[in-house]
């Protein structure tokens, strides 16, 4: 920062009487008055105007000298000076509003990431140097503030927090005394949790060690809820290294921190709602597009009662993130987000009553600026112009500046709700940038918004962003969630009846379920290595299986503390729906589910009591040797040499298939010959290709696996004398439905191990 533009920034933040330019100057740029942003004219400005106050002073019932001006200015003539008064009536009414009176704000300057993308814009790696920990003291009417935390070096900020009794302030700090040239220069940088009184005194670190720490919340009980690379593991779908961040928890002092989450990728921006609960978004593209599902699920604090919240089966938008509880009631406000992009976008609530998916629960506070990545304006083949199309919902088209594409306009984030129309956030008039760039250092100022469309400037730093604003005072604390928590190594499912299901399922018999572990990746690239055909895909292995009841229930133990999927097998072992997402229990948890996937805002039907619960829970029965840990070579091939290889062997194998256990390239003959003939569910697949059938958003019964694929279909309907036993039929519908997958790890030695046909060990249980 050059000594000019130093000290412009610091007479923005200290002088009160320049407050009144920079406003100016924001409702200019906010109406295209002198500015190459969708240009106006004062006429059209006022007109906006006059719609976005009327309904200001409709909501807030406003009363008194500055209405009865706002009248007489209406009937006024549409110049510069009618502008500029509508302009500072709409402000002083807007900051009259007793919701607006927050008191002073807590708030975070920070230069966004090296690299703009979900992922990597909280990695310490990734971190430029540059802002703090600031107090707003007067919002809306002076932009002096006030640094904390200034004994701390040169690095950079994240996420700040208040508690409940507005004493105390958490934050993320990662020191940085140069930006990164590269993801992978600096991987020796983290983000820690830090912690301080609200006057900026008795700082202290919290965590520490080679982990990025942030996104940190007091929760209802004293401890703290953050997000964490505690738990190890990396993403799948692309380049690296982007190790898996998820819920943690530590006591008060930052002591004893662990996860809480065994999801196998990342989640993000944990929030405690007023009852308890913790919401939060998750990444959960098991076997399913990479991009789109990053939505909101709920948790209790301890890690128990994993639920999806919004968005699990919905496409637009590519995301939610920054879900916040709206004070007083049960809807949240969030960030609809890109998934290449760091987070902004445009601030949505949410009311769960109206759906769980889809654009139903979905209202737009700022409906001037698009959902990026999964919304963008088209150009118009004749005029050359930007044209939207507007979304369900949305009336009236917010103005696109012509530039608009992937990224749309302008952008917003860091909700914090005053109330379900009012609140603070995060405001940007540049256009987001997606990655691999990085966005300008300057991007972000403080506004108070509402729902109306109208926004009013409380702080901008020419030099550098500003983020997360949260009102320094008091608040009400949740009730204590209870916890699960017991000294044991498992937990139960209750299944009520997997016939309760959407879509429905067939008209075949459900009689066990398969019980496979998901295994979070352990190298950080994609496809480094491949675990099988199925790109970017999730290992597994089975652990086997449970008996569903003639009523349709289940009940059975299970272990805890890591990733499960279920499939619901019909008589022959064959999967005829799969779950193609997570669940875990924590120990001693007990959890119960209605149906196999069934509508999620549905109730427990009322009839006789579960066959399933009249005994004890039920052990899971070992799936078939080489199924755990997953091995192509000990599963599949036995099958072959003894059915196959007589026709299919030799020099001239029939047909030219041969299905030999020979290594060939990163697999076997056989498997080279027989994989490419399953139906298997992955991200990225061509469309119309069978062997790669998503059926987005919702999972669709018989789509892939074993029921799906022509390879058994064709063993089915008989293959010449070939005559496969139960046994055989279980082995090959096991392989089929776990993606017909050949490795059962990422470890490249033990890889080369299972590929010669040999042994390893596979993960542990606990």
């Amino acid at each position: 920062m050059n000594l000019r533009a130093s000290l412009v920034a610091a007479l923005l933040c200290l002088a009160p009487c320049l407050a009144e330019d920079a406003v100016e100057r924001d409702w200019r740029m906010q109406d295209g008055l002198g500015t190459e942003r969708h240009p106006s004219t004062y006429a059209a400005a006022i007109k906006l105007l006059l719609q976005r106050g009327d309904a200001l002073i409709a909501d807030l019932r406003a009363t008194g000298d500055d209405v009865v001006e706002w009248e007489r200015l209406r009937r006024a003539a549409p110049d510069e000076v009618t502008w500029r008064q509508l302009h500072q009536l709409r402000r002083r009414i807007a900051l009259a509003n007793p919701l607006a009176r927050t008191g002073p704000l807590l708030f975070i300057k920070q230069v966004p990431s090296c690299f703009s993308h979900q992922l990597t814009q909280y990695y310490g790696s990734c971190a430029r140097p540059g802002g703090g920990v600031f107090v707003l003291e007067e919002p809306g009417v002076s932009m002096r503030c006030r640094q904390l935390a200034t004994e701390l070096p040169r690095g950079s900020f994240q996420h700040p927090e208040v508690s409940f009794d507005g004493r105390r302030v958490l934050f993320a700090y990662c020191q940085a005394d140069s930006a990164p040239a590269n993801r992978e220069t600096h991987l020796d940088r983290f983000y820690h949790l830090y912690e301080m009184a609200a006057d900026g005194s008795g700082l202290r670190q919290l965590t520490s060690g080679a982990f990025d720490d942030f996104a940190p919340r007091y929760l209802p009980d004293g401890k703290l809820v953050f997000i964490s690379t505690r738990r190890g593991g990396f993403h799948r779908c692309g380049r690296g290294p982007c190790p898996t961040y998820t819920l943690a928890t530590a006591n008060s002092d930052g002591s004893q921190p662990h996860p809480i989450s065994c999801h196998e990728t990342h989640e993000w921006d944990p929030a405690v709602l007023n009852d308890g609960r913790v919401i939060y978004t998750r990444w959960d593209y098991v076997d399913r597009n990479a991009v789109h599902y990053q939505q909101l699920w709920s948790v209790h604090p301890d890690g128990s009662h994993v639920r999806a919240f919004y968005g699990n089966h919905t496409l637009n938008p590519v995301g939610v993130w920054e879900a916040r509880p709206v004070p007083g009631s049960p809807r949240v406000m969030a960030t609809a987000a890109a998934h290449h992009a760091m987070t902004a976008g445009s601030i949505i609530l949410l009311d769960t009553t109206r759906g769980v998916d889809g654009a139903a629960p979905i209202t737009r506070l700022t409906p001037d600026a698009l959902f990026p990545e999964s919304e963008a304006p088209v150009l118009h083949s004749s005029t050359g112009k930007s044209v939207w199309h507007a979304p369900a919902g949305v009336a009236t088209p917010p103005a696109v500046p012509p530039e608009a594409a992937r990224w749309p306009g302008h952008c917003y984030r860091s909700p914090c709700p005053l109330s379900e129309k009012y609140f603070l956030a995060a405001y940007s008039y540049a256009p987001l940038i997606g990655e691999p760039s990085a966005n300008p250092a300057n991007q972000f100022g403080l506004y108070l918004v509402d729902c109306f469309g109208n926004k009013e400037l409380l702080y901008r730093d020419a030099e550098i962003s500003s983020l997360w604003p949260v009102p320094l005072r008091a608040r009400p604390r949740p009730p204590v969630c209870p916890t699960t928590a017991a000294a044991t190594t498992n937990g139960t499912f209750f299944l009520q009846n997997v016939r309760a299901a959407w879509p429905y399922l067939p008209e075949t018999p459900i009689t066990k379920l398969r019980i496979l572990q998901v295994l979070p990746k352990t190298t950080p690239h994609a496809n480094a290595p491949m675990v099988g055909l199925a790109n970017a895909s999730p290992g597994k292995q089975v652990l086997g299986t449970v008996p569903v009841e003639r009523d349709g229930s289940a009940f059975f133990r299970a272990p805890a503390n890591i990733a499960l999927a279920f499939q619901a097998l019909d008589a022959q072992d064959q999967a005829v729906q799969t779950m193609r997402s997570v669940t875990y229990l924590q120990p001693g948890e007990n959890v119960s589910c209605i149906g196999c996937h069934e509508p999620r805002a549905s109730a427990p039907a009322a009839r006789p009591a579960a066959l399933a619960l009249q005994r004890p829970p039920a052990e899971i029965t070992p799936g078939p040797d080489g199924s755990r840990p997953l091995s192509y070579p000990l599963l599949v091939q036995p099958v072959l040499d003894k059915h196959c290889i007589a026709c299919h062997g030799g020099a001239k194998p029939r047909g030219g298939l041969a299905m030999t256990g020979a290594p060939q390239g990163r697999y076997t003959v056989s498997y080279n010959v027989l994989a490419p003939r399953v139906a298997f569910a992955a991200w990225g697949g061509k469309p119309g290709d069978f062997r790669v059938t998503n059926s987005e958003p919702l999972t669709q019964p018989d789509f892939f696996g074993a029921r799906g694929s022509p390879l058994m279909k064709m063993l089915r309907r008989g293959h010449h004398d070939v005559a496969l036993q139960p046994a055989d039929f279980e082995r090959l519908a096991t392989w089929m439905d776990a993606t017909a997958l050949f490795y059962g790890t990422f470890d490249v030695a033990a890889q080369a191990r299972q590929q010669r046909g040999e042994r390893i060990a596979g993960p542990a249980l606990e």
